[in-house]
């Protein structure tokens, strides 16, 4: 590794610390009281924005509605906008900072290692690029399932909560509205969003529907659409929930009995894909000669390739086999 290696890695990590440093600034500031009023005030004084959005066609209870993307926008840029969407919904913007801020780590730590093994600059940058990418995907299918069981862990209870409360005369919506308040998060937010729109006025079919859009949760899609048929065709709310209840903690169960049945499988995996690193490693410090031929030669360097694609595809594999995601 070359001294102007070791400048340019610096500068890059300086640089990206900067830039986190002065983001979080920004946001503590704007997070100030006397930052707040005087945005208020400013759009109490605009004229031209208050006639915006009262030309707005959005609907009126914008407190769940979703985010819309003109029809001309690439496909690409839709497909981002949805998953940043998810992410915040389910995490925040806290939520996509960090994935952004881990995705930068792994970035840099991977040009980092590559400068430190000797090779080539834009091998050192695709291999940062690429290694950025897998972070990104992985702390974001890690923060959705994180989500998913929390929010699954919890929700069982809300429905039994809300079946107490319309068996004892209360209506629907203020059940919801109850649910917003006693219940755990993350369901208490989702519940409480939710409430805050009922009682500006929203439909509840519309209140509904753009929630399961949100979550994006099977066991939340059956109970949007209880309440909906319950609401347009009547009948026992209270016994539909009882028996919506008892579904979602069978399905609950069924996952966790799936996943301790596939715990061997999927702990073998892990243990196999550990054991060329370490097998690699012990040799390296017994007989470095033997193994820099890996690393020094082209022959080695298709080796390794070969070696990384095919690990990558068996891990797949078994981790898709062992994997039964029953809740969307």
């Amino acid at each position: 590794m070359t001294p102007a290696d070791v400048v340019a890695a610096s500068a890059f990590f300086a640089i990206v610390v900067a830039g986190l440093i002065g983001r979080s600034l920004r946001e503590m500031a704007r997070k100030q009281p006397a930052q707040r009023i005087a945005q208020r005030v400013a759009a109490l004084r605009d004229p031209q924005g208050a006639s915006r959005s009262a030309r707005s066609d959005k609907p009126s209870h914008q407190l769940v509605s979703l985010d819309r993307l003109d029809a001309n926008v690439p496909a690409w840029q839709a497909w981002l906008h949805a998953k940043r969407q998810r992410i915040e919904t389910i995490a925040g913007r806290a939520g996509v900072r960090n994935i952004i801020v881990v995705a930068l780590l792994a970035g840099l730590a991977d040009f980092v290692g590559g400068a430190l093994a000797g090779l080539p600059f834009w091998v050192r940058a695709l291999g940062a690029a690429v290694t950025a990418l897998i972070a990104v995907r992985g702390m974001y299918l890690f923060t959705i399932n994180r989500f998913k069981q929390r929010f699954l862990a919890v929700f069982p209870d809300t429905l039994d909560l809300i079946i107490r409360a319309v068996r004892a005369g209360i209506p629907a919506v203020q059940a919801i509205c109850t649910a917003g308040v006693e219940s755990e998060e993350p369901v208490r937010s989702t519940f409480r969003t939710m409430g805050d729109a009922l009682l500006v006025g929203a439909e509840v079919k519309d209140v509904l529907e753009q929630a399961a859009a949100r979550l994006q949760l099977a066991d939340f899609s059956f109970f949007a659409v209880c309440l909906v048929l319950q609401r347009e065709t009547g009948g026992n709310l209270a016994e539909t929930l009882e028996n919506l209840a008892a579904i979602v903690r069978t399905r609950r169960d069924i996952r966790a009995k799936t996943k301790a049945l596939t715990a061997e499988g999927r702990i073998a995996s892990k243990i196999i894909s550990g054991v060329p690193f370490f097998i690699m490693g012990f040799l390296y410090i017994v007989n470095r000669p033997y193994v820099s031929l890996l690393f020094d030669t082209r022959a080695g360097h298709k080796m390794l390739v070969l070696a990384a694609v095919l690990l990558t595809i068996g891990l797949s594999l078994i981790r898709k086999i062992a994997n039964l995601d029953t809740s969307r």
